[in-house]
């Protein structure tokens, strides 16, 4: 199951990333109600959207215009140029000659040395240099950062570690004031530098690579970004107030009004300020953990075969529709999916 931390994304970066596609003819509205997700999504440039919508609509992206640089580079890259390029990592060793096949590999697809590794002391460094690069339209500073969460995922997936970096440099000129996506990379972030750069712990160099010929690397990457968010969040889980809300949040009835955030403050004796300060400082929020309290009692509840129009309404949710997004989301299936693999009702 995953995890409920959240990472988000403005859309003004979404919108930049996916801008040339749009002016060619996509149409976020059919990707939006292909997906699920409200129709007004996008259209406010300061709104945030979760990292996991904010894949998914990327990749329904590259899937309606069957390109994967979203038409940003004069040298296109057609649909399957991302499982090729990580296809070549199976015959690597390591973490090293992992690096430097991926950035050989993209030089290749690019055309020109754009990806370079270094490994000095005790660094062990992924750079993407793109002052160069044969951009047809202004160059996107998201698209990096999310190649590089890309690269970042699929090597703690093929080597089985949570990998250890140094710091993550960036071109983006500040820091978000949000819980942006890089914070995924959980080390020091420095802005406004001439390059993009992955720094790990170089005693980490000769980690071996795990990966057969049978694993599609490129299919599992999304998955294991779910992983090492749910290895974050382990700790969370474990603090006494975080274990003492949720206790509260499982206690309370959407019936009788005693599952909000206001009925749950009352009952541990504080303020709704309080309360949402004492979250902010452990990381979260009260949405997220109640988000991760209706995860877990969707599942109990089909397991007593409880209809999921009624699971919906059990946990508060507007329509059996929003509902049901929020199950995809948490397990990737829908609840008759789940229902039907599980057999849980006939």
């Amino acid at each position: 199951m995953p995890s409920q931390e959240s990472f988000n994304v403005e859309v003004k970066d979404i919108m930049g990333l996916m801008k040339n596609s749009i002016d060619q003819g996509m149409s976020t509205s059919k990707i939006l109600e292909d997906l699920n997700l409200p129709a007004e999504l996008l259209d406010n440039p300061s709104t945030l959207i979760d990292m996991d919508d904010c894949w998914r609509i990327i990749i329904a992206n590259q899937n309606s215009i069957h390109e994967e640089s979203h038409l940003m580079s004069s040298r296109p890259l057609k649909r399957g140029t991302t499982r090729l390029i990580f296809s070549n990592l199976y015959h690597c060793s390591n973490l090293l000659e992992g690096l430097q096949t991926l950035a050989d590999t993209y030089n290749i697809v690019h055309g020109g040395n754009y990806n370079f590794v270094h490994k000095r002391g005790n660094t062990l460094s992924y750079f993407v240099d793109d002052s160069d690069f044969h951009y047809f339209v202004k160059p996107n500073i998201f698209a990096i950062e999310f190649a590089l969460i890309k690269i970042h995922c699929a090597l703690c997936f093929i080597t089985g570690q949570a990998l250890k970096l140094v710091r993550m440099s960036t071109k983006r000129e500040v820091e978000p004031k949000h819980k942006h996506h890089l914070n995924l990379f959980n080390t020091k972030i420095l802005y406004k530098q001439t390059q993009y750069e992955l720094v790990y712990e170089s005693d980490q160099a000769e980690l071996p690579f795990n990966a057969t010929s049978n694993i599609d690397i490129a299919g599992n990457i999304y998955a294991h970004y779910l992983s090492i968010v749910q290895h974050r969040q382990t700790d969370l889980y474990n603090h006494a107030f975080i274990q003492k809300v949720i206790h509260k949040i499982k206690q309370g009835s959407v019936a009788q009004g005693t599952r909000n955030q206001e009925a749950v403050a009352s009952t541990i004796g504080m303020s709704v300020a309080t309360l949402r300060r004492h979250l902010s400082e452990q990381n979260t929020n009260f949405r997220q953990l109640l988000d991760k309290v209706n995860c877990e009692l969707a599942v109990n509840d089909l397991h007593e075969q409880i209809l999921p129009a009624d699971v919906a309404e059990r946990l508060g949710y507007s329509d059996v529709r929003s509902f049901k997004r929020a199950f995809k989301r948490w397990y990737g299936v829908s609840p008759a999916a789940y229902v039907k693999s599980h057999q849980l009702l006939t």
